[in-house]
């Protein structure tokens, strides 16, 4: 599915970094506000611990505490006051997290035709995670671990026809900027011990052109990929990942907690998310927010 030369390559300059992030312009951000009903807030992040769950060559958050309360019961005194402080090492990826357009290339090259040698083991000279700004925008929501979903097991791919079916379900029209949420019940199942890391339900690859022509700038789901895996397409381990971000600049996010979103029932709302300022970082930890 690669291509030598991505097909938005150039779109928003040559020397672009941010790739269809670009698509989230002020008129994107006020439709998103407009769609505040409630002016409640949830946060979308799994609980960043060493329990979560992992793939591959990644490892978990660990949590030190460098000062606690068994240091004044060992005879640590201080003026008038106590107090506690903490340590954590944190993988990028390890958590829910965000995708730099530097972290997948193909045929050498990363998404605008920037080379994969611009990453180093210092980090990423281009598309670094330091280069996305804060997101606020319209967020749309299709659950596919509901009532109506397809993705009730981890054994095959949601379709493009399942994915377009869903839309036209809860009539639902994507605009310029927009970001796609997908819940595949997959994040659920890890929870109950009946998935593994091993096989994971999430999107076909033919969706990707479909979806950057939609106009979204970002799309996240509750598994460790967003498309399905393992890849049934044997010339690429991350064909959708290649297409849709290398190709086409669309930023991924991983790993997201949908669950209580689910029970609101809402398909659209304003959607936030930053990640850390992590200078030529591939990756970063984040706590999308949507507010109803």
């Amino acid at each position: 599915m690669s291509e030598s030369v991505g097909a938005n390559w150039g779109k928003w300059g040559e020397d672009d970094e941010k790739g269809a992030l670009n698509r989230i312009t002020p008129a994107a951000t006020l439709r998103g506000i407009a769609t505040v009903q409630t002016g409640k807030a949830l946060g979308l992040a799994i609980s960043l611990d060493s329990k979560g769950p992992v793939a591959g060559m990644r490892s978990q958050p660990q949590h030190y505490m460098t000062r606690d309360g068994g240091d004044y019961a060992a005879g640590l005194k201080e003026v008038g006051f106590g107090y506690a402080d903490d340590v954590i090492t944190l993988p990028t990826h390890g958590t829910s997290h965000m995708d730099a357009l530097s972290h997948v290339w193909s045929e050498g090259k990363m998404w605008n035709g920037y080379s994969s040698n611009t990453v180093t083991s210092i980090g990423a000279k281009k598309c670094g995670i330091d280069k996305v700004d804060p997101v606020v925008t319209r967020g749309l929501f299709v659950d596919f671990a509901g009532p109506n979903g397809v993705s009730q097991t981890d054994e095959q791919p949601i379709s493009l026809a399942e994915l377009q079916a869903e839309f036209e379900r809860q009539q639902l029209v994507p605009e310029e900027g927009d970001a796609l949420l997908i819940r595949t019940g997959w994040l659920k199942r890890w929870r109950e011990g009946t998935a593994t890391v091993q096989r994971w339900a999430g999107l076909d690859p033919e969706c990707a052109q479909w979806i950057d022509e939609q106009g979204f700038a970002l799309i996240g789901a509750d598994n460790i990929a967003v498309e399905f895996g393992p890849s049934q397409i044997s010339c690429s381990a991350a064909p959708m990942h290649v297409e849709l971000m290398r190709n086409r600049g669309v930023v991924f996010m991983e790993l997201l907690d949908f669950e209580t979103l689910a029970e609101c029932g809402r398909s659209e709302f304003l959607f936030i998310v930053s990640p850390l300022r992590i200078k030529a970082g591939v990756g970063s930890p984040v706590n999308p927010v949507v507010v109803l």
